[in-house]
């Protein structure tokens, strides 16, 4: 790769908050989400919007692709559904085909992940639920919490396992059967934690292919961690500052 731009796509009218890519028959499709308090599809064949969704109370903090033939934006404490073929040019946000709500209905969501028809997502309580979009009356929370506000999640792509990371410096493994914690591991912070500049939050996370590292984790402090059964091992110079995505 040369590392040169190879395209540029404009659209949103403030910072660009999140992305998701399509997959199967939509693998020519890119989701964004934004401070605007809009969603788009993009085609990137063509670099240009396909679709747009206006009209949320709140920044859009997550979106992705969902089952066949959805999309799901998460803002405030509710993830909306949306048929992709009905989100024409201009959608409005109250066109939805289902809501998934908090059960406080207060707790803003954070960020989410999908695998087939479910959905994993945390909030800034530092939970974890799990909900199949075909029944969205009915999401699971599951037991426990991280201490802090929750940042980031993600489905193993095989396994009936999420892997979640939070303020607190943790990555917790959960067993979506049991709907509990099977695993914590925590970033220490290097130096005196109490003049830190940047704490070591975990911020971006995924599941790594290799044996010897379940998890790979990307934190506030610049350092990239990775963990398994046998323990964790940092990098503590991969960034000068915040790992945000991987």
């Amino acid at each position: 790769m040369s590392g040169l731009e190879v395209a540029r796509s404009y659209g949103h009218t403030a910072g660009v908050t999140t992305l998701a890519a399509g997959y199967n028959s939509r693998d020519a499709l890119l989701l964004s989400g934004s401070d605007d308090r809009t969603c788009r599809i993009w085609d990137t064949r063509t670099n240009k919007s396909v679709g747009k969704i206006s009209g949320f109370v709140d920044d859009v903090a997550a979106v992705d692709f969902v089952g066949e033939n959805s999309i799901a934006v998460a803002c405030g404490p509710t993830i909306c559904i949306y048929d992709q073929r009905s989100v024409g040019i201009s959608a409005q946000a109250s066109d939805t085909t289902a809501k998934i709500k908090q059960a406080d209905n207060d707790s803003e969501i954070m960020a989410m992940s999908t695998r087939g028809d479910f959905i994993a997502y945390v909030d800034e309580d530092g939970h974890l639920s799990v909900c199949d979009v075909t029944d969205p009356e009915n999401p699971a929370r599951f037991t426990g919490a991280h201490e802090e506000l929750a940042s980031c999640v993600c489905f193993h792509p095989e396994e009936a396992i999420v892997a979640t990371g939070g303020c607190d410096n943790q990555v917790r493994i959960w067993d979506i059967a049991s709907e509990e914690t099977v695993s914590i591991f925590k970033a220490h912070p290097v130096g005196d934690a109490n003049r830190l500049v940047n704490p070591p939050f975990v911020y971006a996370l995924d599941f790594a292919p290799y044996e010897d590292c379940t998890v790979v984790s990307g934190h506030a402090d610049g350092r990239m961690m990775c963990s398994s059964d046998d323990g964790s091992f940092s990098w503590h110079e991969c960034h000068g500052y915040s790992i945000s995505a991987m």
